[in-house]
């Protein structure tokens, strides 16, 4: 890549400059650029790109809206001409094709973070290979691994080339699922595991030793979906290298892991890999209120509020509404609305009940129609609480968390189980059952797994995976009475993406 290209990537991108990533950027042109990124000084800027790049991990056409809007835990119906989106109403109706839109951006969206990441790994090389340097190039690489898992999760089929492979003449190889497997546990084994430091030695929102077993984790608890081979005993052992660094601790108070100003008391808990935001520097993350509240639920400085996204009555029912992670009310005389799930009649902060445009009270009802609802039809999900004095609305300062300490007891659980450890899978499940302070389980099977994996991670960006792990992607659910194909488990290569490139086939069955 040259440095014209690698400058116009280095212009669109911004990082935080503040201790929290110890990361700076600096403001190139094509006059000093090429001094500029080879002097090994300002190696920093070219980590920060690669950073910037996680920024794509969040919205509902990328990661994490694809895990999410493809299950039972998100939808957007159309209300009216309000919200009328097709290609995201065909996603979660499973009706999606090659020309779906949100599945070209999302597409687009990850191949990008993959080649930035590239470039960043690139430049890097290029400078003299101090320990830093090496110790940059490891979290670049764990960047693109993460991005290259996604890739490979949701399409089965990564196009790869190397960051020195720099021939654009040239077709990336197109690495089947087999094979993206093989050159991700390589790196991360055997590149990027080993040049990584230990959460302690680095600031807030870095890639640790950490971050990287937990990708390894994660592929080896879905080993079995990709190749038939299962790899339970792997899992367990990388959980419990996580656990052994005693670097992490079950928060204390769950919604406070997503608050608007979450950084600290993430870092002190739960927090593995996060995504730092921070709005009034012009790097905010999702518009979580926005999407989610009814336009009358007006609060604080937000004042336009769209009425958009929903859960389903299929995921609600699984939950026993008692438990500490449904509902917070710590901040409803802020908001007039509680954290969690909303249900039911709705108040402004000064308690007065609202009502929709039509003049019938406002009261979140469990059904709705994916192509035309009410505007008070569907349960809404507002777990990262917003900033009632935010100066900028339309992006949150919440930090997301990608990977999180309960996520690692909820994984060694599962894979316990599944390796027929039943008794330790339920001392482990109960270890998370207690910190959220809910009645332990006297029993596990793979439905109560499941649904506790909801019940911790609900809209984190993991339910599709969970979901065809356990054999429940294609099963019916509320607006989806049918069983979706089998061959819809991976999504359909961007016909724009199949156009780019011949070398590229398209999934069976599309």
């Amino acid at each position: 890549m040259n440095n014209r290209l690698f400058l116009t990537v280095l212009l669109s991108l911004s990082m935080i400059v503040v201790g929290c990533t110890d990361l700076k950027e600096e403001i190139l042109n094509e006059k000093n650029g090429s001094e500029t990124v080879a002097n090994p000084q300002n190696a920093n800027m070219l980590l920060a790109a690669a950073y910037a790049s996680l920024r794509s991990y969040i919205g509902d056409k990328t990661v994490w809206g694809i895990n999410e809007i493809t299950t039972d835990e998100l939808a957007y119906p159309a209300r009216g001409t309000d919200g009328y989106v097709p290609d995201r109403q065909a996603m979660f109706a499973h009706k999606y094709k090659p020309d779906n839109v949100r599945i070209r951006d999302g597409w687009n969206d990850i191949m990008s973070a993959i080649s930035k990441t590239n470039t960043s790994l690139l430049y890097l090389s290029q400078l003299e290979q101090t320990e830093i340097i090496k110790s940059y190039m490891s979290e670049v690489r764990f960047i693109r691994m993460l991005f290259m898992y996604h890739i490979n999760d949701i399409w089965g089929i990564v196009p790869f080339r190397d960051y020195d492979e720099t021939n654009y003449m040239e077709s990336p190889r197109i690495l089947s699922r087999g094979e993206a497997l093989d050159l991700m546990i390589t790196e991360l084994t055997q590149k990027i595991l080993p040049g990584l430091k230990e959460k302690a030695e680095l600031p807030y929102g870095r890639v640790s030793k950490d971050a990287a077993r937990m990708l390894l984790a994660k592929i080896y608890l879905n080993y079995e979906v990709y190749t038939g081979v299962s790899k339970w005993k792997e899992v367990i052992s990388l959980c419990d290298d996580i656990i052994a660094t005693s670097s992490y601790q079950l928060a204390d108070d769950y919604f406070a892991l997503f608050h608007f100003d979450n950084a600290a008391y993430a870092a002190r808990t739960e927090a593995i890999l996060s995504i730092v935001y921070d709005a009034s520097l012009g790097i905010g993350g999702y518009t979580w209120p926005q999407q989610v509240l009814h336009y009358s639920q007006t609060f604080g400085t937000f004042t336009s509020l769209w009425n958009l996204a929903c859960t389903t009555q299929t995921f609600v029912d699984t939950w026993d509404t008692s438990d500490s992670r449904f509902k917070d009310t710590s901040m409803q005389s802020v908001y007039g609305f509680n954290l969690g799930f909303l249900v039911g009649q709705q108040y402004s902060p000064a308690g007065v009940p609202l009502q929709t445009r039509l003049g019938v009270p406002l009261s979140f009802t469990p059904d709705f129609d994916i192509y035309n609802s009410r505007e008070e039809q569907g349960i809404r999900v507002l777990k990262y609480a917003p900033n009632p004095q935010a100066s900028v609305v339309d992006a949150s300062s919440n930090d997301f968390l990608i990977y999180r300490y309960a996520d690692v007891i909820l994984m060694k659980a599962e894979a316990q189980f599944r390796d027929n450890q039943k008794d330790e899978a339920l001392v482990t499940i109960n270890i998370l059952r207690n910190a959220r302070r809910v009645s332990p389980y006297q029993s596990v099977n793979l439905e109560t797994i499941l649904n506790e994996r909801g019940y911790e991670l609900y809209w984190e960006g993991h339910r599709r995976n969970d979901f065809i792990r356990f054999g429940k992607y294609c099963e019916p659910r509320q607006q989806k009475d049918y069983e979706t194909p089998e061959y819809m488990i991976l999504l359909p290569i961007p016909q724009t993406a199949m156009e780019a490139n011949s070398e590229l086939k398209q999934n069976p069955g599309y």
